[in-house]
This record gives C-alpha cells, structure tokens and sequence, in this order.
C-alpha cells in the first residue's frame, strides 16, 4: 500500500510536470531547427558565391 502512496502526484503538481516536459520538448526542437536552418543558409550562401564568382 506505501507504493501506491508514492506514485500520487496532486492536479497542481501535474500541470506543472506536463507543463515543463512540453516546454523541454518544443525548446528542444526549436533549437535543432534553427540549427538546421543555419546549415541550409550557409550551404546557400556558398553556393551564391560560387554562381557569382
């Protein structure tokens, strides 16, 4: 009976888990997309480069 005592977690303490995973995950995702970003821009940059020159 002590194990099910433990795994209780309160409305105000769930919302504030869910809340954090969610911002974990979308703060992660966000960076690997702008990193992604940042290759695609630079790929292009050189690529320009190499049309004008």
């Amino acid at each position: 009976m002590t194990s099910l005592a433990l795994l209780y977690i309160d409305p105000g303490s769930g919302s504030l888990l869910f809340q954090a995973l969610v911002s974990g995950f979308l703060t992660i995702v966000i960076f690997f997309k702008r990193i992604v970003a940042y290759v695609k821009y630079l790929f292009l940059k050189v690529k320009t480069k190499r049309e004008e020159g």
